[in-house]
């Protein structure tokens, strides 16, 4: 049988900026393009359609009374791109199902890991500064249970310090849309390579393009303290 490690929520495992935690309505729709959210009331109205990364806020209110509607925080919002991605991929591995879960810790060894990087923004809750990483890392722990004819997909989304305040706390990341999609792709097809029969599939490596102002800091990187900014993408 295999273990699971306890399944923190979204929100708590490193997929939005914290201090975000008043309730806003939010209405999802499926674009052509991706995922469009848009939250209120008053203070933020968030769109998922490849130009801000997940959890960027602007201030453009919406009517809060529009039906259909619900009240969540914006990290939930952010589970919708993960999970939208995941559910519509790994849907196809059909009779198995698969479960996407963050975690805070690896699994055992049994379990097999993914590596990936992308482009993610970064902004300090303690003085507010904010800064571009092309090495955002994210890590993934996946193992099918045929007995049972589930998978589980751990993750773990590693942040970074700022460089302004020097502040001891790793700020969390926050992902734009295509950058998602591309690292559920890439975990998806390595899924299938172990389990499924995939012969040598496709990789991407291509980021959402950007300068960032600094080089990487691998003194204030969490997956550098971790050892896994060694290499950009590995499989085992």
């Amino acid at each position: 049988m295999v273990h699971m490690p306890p399944s923190p929520s979204l929100s708590q495992a490193q997929l939005s900026p914290r201090g975000i935690t008043t309730p806003v309505a939010v209405a999802t729709t499926a674009t052509a393009s991706g995922y469009e959210v848009k939250t209120c009331p008053v203070v933020t109205e968030v769109s998922y359609t490849g130009t801000a990364p997940v959890g960027g806020i602007s201030t453009t209110p919406m009517p809060a009374d529009q039906p259909g509607m619900k009240l969540v925080s914006p990290s939930q919002a952010m589970e919708i791109v993960w999970h939208g991605e995941f559910d519509r991929l790994f849907a196809q591995y059909f009779p198995h199902q698969w479960f996407l879960m963050p975690t805070f810790s690896p699994p055992s060894e049994r379990w097999r890991v993914f590596k990936d990087s992308a482009k993610v923004r970064f902004q300090c809750q303690e003085c507010g500064h904010g800064w571009t990483s092309m090495k955002g890392r994210v890590v993934f722990w996946f193992h099918l249970n045929v007995a049972t004819n589930s998978g589980y997909v751990l993750f773990k989304l590693y942040g970074q310090q700022c460089n302004r305040c020097k502040s001891e706390k790793f700020e969390h990341a926050m992902w734009y849309p295509e950058e998602v999609i591309k690292v559920v792709g890439n975990v998806y097809n390595r899924v299938g390579q172990v389990y499924y029969g995939f012969y040598r599939p496709p990789l991407r490596i291509d980021r959402r393009p950007g300068k960032p102002r600094n080089q990487h800091n691998a003194e204030l990187c969490q997956a550098c303290k971790d050892g896994l900014c060694r290499e950009e993408w590995t499989f085992s």
